[in-house]
């Protein structure tokens, strides 16, 4: 069950900052709301999502934080990542449309930080599986 649950917030989370960054640079105001929207409920998803995945995973692990080996590494970068995909998809919740530019883009450093995290979390999650 972890294995399938992790496949969601991993690609929520890096399609999500996909269209959210390409609203950021398009030109057009009617187009940039659209892309911006689905960004908003793609990380919305992605965030509601890693819950499974993390509960499956902790069952998994026998409810192991840290663990040793390659369960350490992937820990390591899984637990900042979801804390960091779940604290934008609320600030995206508490902020809306009302964000400033300069305030989305730091939004969008966020979530290339929380998009290496997860994605990182998810190349030791394989590497784990296929016994490397």
């Amino acid at each position: 069950m972890h294995g399938g649950s992790t496949h969601f917030p991993i690609a929520l989370v890096l399609v999500s900052l996909l269209f959210d960054m390409s609203g950021y640079v398009w030109p057009g105001e009617a187009r940039r709301r659209e892309l911006h929207t689905v960004g908003f409920y793609l990380i919305l998803l992605g965030a509601l999502s890693s819950f499974g995945a993390v509960f499956s995973g902790l069952a998994i692990s026998k409810w192991t934080l840290i663990g040793t080996g390659l369960i350490a590494k992937h820990h390591l970068f899984v637990w900042p990542g979801v804390g960091l995909m779940i604290a934008l998809a609320v600030w995206r919740i508490i902020v809306g449309d009302n964000a400033s530019r300069r305030a989305f883009a730091i939004y969008l450093a966020a979530m290339v930080v929380a998009s290496a995290l997860i994605a990182t979390a998810g190349y030791w999650g394989g590497e784990m599986l296929i016994g490397n």
